[in-house]
Parts: structure tokens; sequence; C-alpha cells
């Protein structure tokens, strides 16, 4: 059972020899741009695009991807050496955060292929009505841009969610090629989280259990938000909560953690009581906001994780953001594990 560790890369021979032993690490994995922003439409579903599958809300269509079972997944395991050689050359595992894994490998020709799953992915309604196709049994969808193809399966429908599965053929490559192994390799993990896949086990303190929205209640809100803020989940360890003008939100992440606390130039130290400590940042934008991380895990390699508060607004309501984000960190503290 793997320990959380958030390294650059997770070593190669660990990886590819013990089936993914490590927890996820801080290496960026590339990525192209979603054509929908961060929780736009995330929840709302048409329900014309029901089937069989479907659950109810706040279900997933199969116990088996439930969020809280989810977050302790590690996904390097769901795509092993093993099942990757089914369709080429595995290389060294990289992991940007908890819910991610990738492999920049080769594929049985000796061509680049690259390789990037993600678990509990949030989805559009637009996502959930284009997910025409069936894999492993579950309403799919597919999206072909240039030389890359992205495969999701509905794990859930309200919130929607998803597993998904980027596969790069590298440039000037075909997106139809990229396709194939993209579904040979999420089908194996689909069924490889359906059965008993490896999970991480978490450090005194770690919040990665924690449900992001659960933790924040209605009271901790309403001086910023009012009575009735909309609730928005992104992934498993986001969740933002919108009204007229403002925003909070909280975000559950690994994170490299500097020297001196700085995580932004302008970052500094703020006492949150009980020998906690948090670092603040003021960003003076089109919709100014205050950022405010409290470091929760950290190894002596200073990889660790963090709880990120951010409050924002538009620059027409006139509040102290800064203290109502230490005021936000201050009422969720306490539900979080101890350190």
């Amino acid at each position: 059972m793997p320990r959380f560790r958030a390294t650059a890369v997770v070593a190669a021979a660990a990886l590819l020899m013990a089936g993914c032993t490590t927890g996820p690490g801080l290496a960026k994995t590339h990525s192209p741009r979603r054509t929908v922003q961060a929780g736009a439409e995330a929840n709302p579903t048409d329900p014309s695009t029901s089937t069989k599958q479907s659950a109810q809300a706040g279900k997933p269509v199969d116990p088996a991807f439930a969020s809280e079972r989810l977050r302790l997944v590690n996904p390097c395991a769901l795509i092993d050496k093993d099942l990757l050689e089914t369709v080429g050359t595995p290389s060294r595992y990289t992991s940007s955060n908890y819910t991610r894994c990738s492999n920049y490998m080769k594929d049985k020709a000796g061509k680049s292929l690259g390789i990037t799953l993600d678990i509990g992915y949030s989805l559009t309604s637009t996502d959930i009505k284009n997910a025409t196709k069936t894999l492993a049994g579950l309403k799919s969808g597919e999206q072909k841009l240039s030389s890359s193809c992205f495969i999701t399966v509905v794990t859930q429908e309200s919130p929607a969610q998803a597993v998904r599965i980027q596969v790069t053929t590298g440039t000037g490559g075909d997106s139809t090629e990229a396709c194939e192994p993209g579904r040979k390799v999420l089908e194996g993990a689909i069924r490889k989280l359906k059965g008993n896949p490896q999970k991480y086990t978490p450090t005194k303190g770690s919040p990665v259990e924690v449900d992001p929205c659960a933790v924040v209640d209605k009271a901790t809100l309403a001086p910023v938000l009012g009575a009735s803020p909309r609730s928005l989940p992104f992934g498993l360890h986001q969740c933002s909560w919108s009204a007229q003008s403002a925003q909070m939100q909280i975000d559950i992440k690994t994170a490299r953690v500097p020297k001196d606390g700085k995580f932004d130039p302008k970052s500094v130290e703020v006492d949150l009581g009980g020998g906690v400590k948090g670092y603040q940042a003021l960003k003076e934008t089109s919709y100014p906001s205050c950022e405010l991380v409290v470091v929760r895990t950290k190894d002596s390699g200073d990889a660790g994780e963090v709880v990120e508060f951010i409050v924002s607004g538009s620059k027409e309501k006139e509040f102290d953001r800064c203290q109502a984000t230490q005021a936000f960190a201050k009422a969720v503290l306490p539900s979080l594990p101890a350190t």
C-alpha cells in the first residue's frame, strides 16, 4: 500500500516493477485546454440523455465509482505496466495531483504515445449529451483533436463525473490512431477500478479523503455569499460556492512547499490560531481575490499536501477579502484531519 509522496517524478523502476507503489507527484503533465471552463454547467443534465445506466442525483452509476472510494485510488495503479504493455512499451510515470497519472511511452511501432488518466473528472451537461457510445458497459464519449484523442466513461451523472483518458500520438499523428489504444487502456482501467484497485495510505494529517463540499457549512459562507449560495463541486478535491458578485472556494491538493512558505511572490504569513500558520496573497485582478494556503503534510523533501482557501468578488463589491479568507479557513480547519 503506497504512502503519499509529492515527488517531481515517480520513480520508473518502482512503478514498472511494483505496479505503482508510490503516491502522486508534482510533475506537470501535458494536457490540452478543455473546450469548456472548469466547473461550467457541471451539475445540470438533460433528462433525455438518461438510460438504464443513470443513477439518482449524487449517486454513481456503480458503487465502485463513489467519490469517497475514488479519492483514495492510485490512478497510476489503474494503468500499470501489464496494461500499458498491451499497446506499447511503458516509460516512467508522472503525476501532477491525486487523481491524475501519465506515462509518455512508445507504441508497438516505436512511436511516441502519451497516455494520461484522470479519475473523478468533472463533465458538463454537453459532455453527457455527447456520450453516445458505450465502453466497458458504460456511457462513453470521444473527442478527437489533431493528434490527440480524449475518451470519457461516465461514472456519475449528477454532478457529472467520468474516468477520462487522453492519448497523444505526437506531432503529425492521427487522432483516430490515438483512440484505438485509448479505448483498450481505458477499458482495462475501468475493469481494475471495479475490482480491488491499489490505494494510497494517507499519512497523519492528510486531507485526501475529505469531501471539500461537506466540510463547509452555510454559516461560514453567509457573511460573504448570503443565505443561498450555489455549490459547485469540481473533481474530487475542489468545491466552490457562488452568489451575485462573489465566490468562495476550497481546493485540496499536493504541492511543493517552498522553504520560505511563499507559494506566491506576494505571500505573507498569517496566524490562524492553535499553532497553525497560513500563507496568503491578495490578487488585484479584474475580479480581486485573496488566496490562503495552509500546509497539512510535508516530507523531508518539501513535498506536501495543502488546503487552499480563496475568496473573490467583483471590484464593485467592497469587503476585506483576506479577512474573509482567514475566517473561512478558521471555520474549516477544525473539520480537517489533525496534523
